[in-house]
């Protein structure tokens, strides 16, 4: 499987200042320029686009809102990974965005996985492991001039986060054990520390339990509880059969209160009515014999007796119907008032159900408590609860155990003997060629090992383990194979000879499996760069430019637009 990993192109844009840069990368890059022209700026951009937190990468007037991207080859494919503030995304060669975050601890699942760098670290003071992220992935490649040339390891920011990390990481880069030796380690530690925790939770609950029965008193009384469920069942029964009468009676009232409503409304209508015909009577009855001449027609009606005859029947059929009405008025007010007595009976049976059912809960509850108090009951709690616990814990013990033999298969000291001889033998070797003093090399080389000597020999003694890690991590490891990158060599006043092997050497040792980038000042006219790529930087803070800017944007626009999209705020619907 070819775990080499190609840079290809990196693109700075600044929206603000409407400047870009394309850089291009060989397999082997010298990016050559005095202080001040960029050089560092574009090695730390190519660790924060995919999430390190790396130094001063926005100091000075630098745009801390600049955009990132990085166009690089993995396993014969081509990617690249955007970076546009907290916002990451990774797409493949057809533009397609594979994922994306802008939390860090999402990104870092994410980035470990598709590199297959799934280590994972313990945080401090805690029995959680967490993915460790880029930083951790990218320490060995890197050497970063504002933090790898001192005696410790501070490539990057915040690597504190995690606690004893050196050793895994290490011992994991350069392949003393297989990434799964690790997972299966961290799996173990991790159910070790929740089997300690259930332990003493157990033996914290069983010291409560007998504090509580030495203080007890000896004679507790025995309570009934079936008793008091069953009375409370059938004070159940009752309430609902009470309801079920209240929801009948009701129906019957309000049938009822709907009849009345309608002979009240009859009534009313037939009163109307009447008046209006005894009105009528007693007009025709004053101008009895006079032709009456309708007021709407002009029709003139003759007014006589018979025609009063027969009004005065009508009045007396309306006053009829009168007395009927008020008649089965006063029935239905009747029966009313017996339902309403009816209803308030049954109403009042219900409260009285609720308060005895209040009661007798109140009374259970007391008692609950009192019985909690009694050793049979304490000694069922106990049972129960330690119960609970141990079934936790032997399933936990059971889990450890597989997980420590799961560790056991990595464990081969054949394999840990010879990687730890071939990375001894590499850092030897390695700091002959840079010509570190025999008497200030490391004596035994262990992964993470920083360098003994002081003076300008200890940055070509750390350059050696550097360079050892990577030999080690190309014949032994499991991880990707980036770039080794290499900021600013001339350290402790390197003379021009021991500059000279550095640079030549790296090239040389690196350049068999990784691809170099290399950063300098200034190299001695008798180094021999050999297939290295001169990048010739001369301007003061010009690192990128308008005429750059119209061709960055057009390649990046795109891949922006879907980024941003994809870590738009979800709006739910309300």
């Amino acid at each position: 499987m070819n775990r080499r990993v190609t840079y290809k192109t990196l693109w700075l844009v600044s929206a603000r200042d409407e400047s870009a840069r394309k850089q291009l990368f060989s397999q082997k890059t010298l990016l050559l320029g005095p202080n001040g022209t960029g050089k560092s700026r574009i090695i730390k951009n190519l660790y924060w686009v995919f999430g390190c937190k790396t130094r001063k990468r926005d100091a000075g007037t630098w745009d801390p809102d600049t955009v990132a991207a990085l166009e690089f080859t993995y396993r014969d494919n081509d990617y690249m990974v955007v970076r546009d503030g907290k916002r990451l995304g990774m797409f493949g060669a057809n533009g397609q965005l594979l994922f994306s975050a802008e939390n860090m601890s999402v990104w870092s699942k994410a980035l470990g996985a598709f590199f297959g760098f799934e280590l994972r670290l313990k945080r401090p003071q805690t029995a959680v492991f967490s993915q460790a992220g880029p930083e951790y992935m990218f320490m060995p490649f890197y050497m970063d001039q504002d933090g790898s040339w001192g005696a410790g390891w501070d490539t990057f920011e915040q690597l504190t986060q995690f606690s004893d990390w050196k050793g895994a990481t290490f011992e994991s880069f350069i392949g003393m054990r297989p990434n799964a030796y690790f997972q299966a380690k961290h799996l173990s530690t991790e159910i070790g520390e929740r089997v300690t925790d259930r332990r003493k939770e157990l033996e914290a609950q069983r010291a409560a339990f007998k504090r509580v029965q030495d203080v007890l008193p000896k004679n507790l009384p025995s309570l009934n509880f079936a008793a008091f469920r069953t009375e409370l069942a059938e004070l159940g029964r009752k309430a609902t059969k009470l309801q079920q009468e209240q929801v009948r009676i009701r129906g019957q009232l309000l049938g009822l209160v709907n009849t009345r409503e309608k002979v009240q409304s009859e009534l009313k209508v037939t009163l109307a009515a009447y008046n209006e015909l005894k009105g009528d009577f007693a007009y025709l009855t004053d101008r009895a014999g006079e032709a009456i001449e309708c007021p709407t027609c002009g029709t003139v009606h003759e007014n006589s007796f018979h025609a009063r005859i027969l009004l005065s029947s009508d009045a007396e059929s309306l006053g009829g119907l009168i007395m009927e009405l008020r008649t089965q008025a006063d029935e239905i007010g009747g029966k009313e008032a017996n339902i309403r007595a009816s209803l308030r009976v049954v109403e009042r049976n219900i409260a009285e159900l609720d308060n005895l059912q209040q009661e007798r809960r109140a009374k259970l509850k007391l008692e609950e408590v009192l019985a909690s108090q009694s050793k049979r009951t304490l000694d069922t709690a106990f049972q129960r609860v330690s119960g609970d616990l141990s079934t936790a814990l032997k399933k936990l013990e059971a889990e450890k155990a597989k997980a420590d033999e799961e560790v056991k298969k990595f464990e081969d000291p054949d394999r840990l003997a010879q990687v730890r001889k071939y990375f001894s033998s590499q850092v030897s070797s390695l700091s002959n060629l840079v010509d570190v003093p025999t008497d200030e090399q490391i004596g035994d080389p262990k992964p993470g090992a920083r360098a003994q000597s002081g003076g300008s020999s200890a940055p070509r003694s750390m350059l050696a383990v550097h360079l050892a890690m990577l030999a080690t991590n190309a014949e032994w490891g499991d991880s990707p194979l980036f770039p080794f990158v290499v900021d600013t060599p001339q350290q402790s006043g390197q003379d021009d000879p021991n500059l000279t092997k550095m640079v030549e050497v790296l090239g040389r040792a690196a350049g068999v499996h990784h691809q170099v980038i290399l950063a300098a000042e200034r190299l001695p006219e008798s180094a021999q760069l050999g297939d290295f790529d001169t990048v010739g930087l001369t301007q003061k803070r010009g690192i990128l430019s308008k005429e750059s800017f119209d061709e960055a944007v057009a390649r990046l626009q795109g891949p922006l637009v879907a980024l941003r999209e994809s870590l738009k705020p979800v709006v739910e619907a309300v």
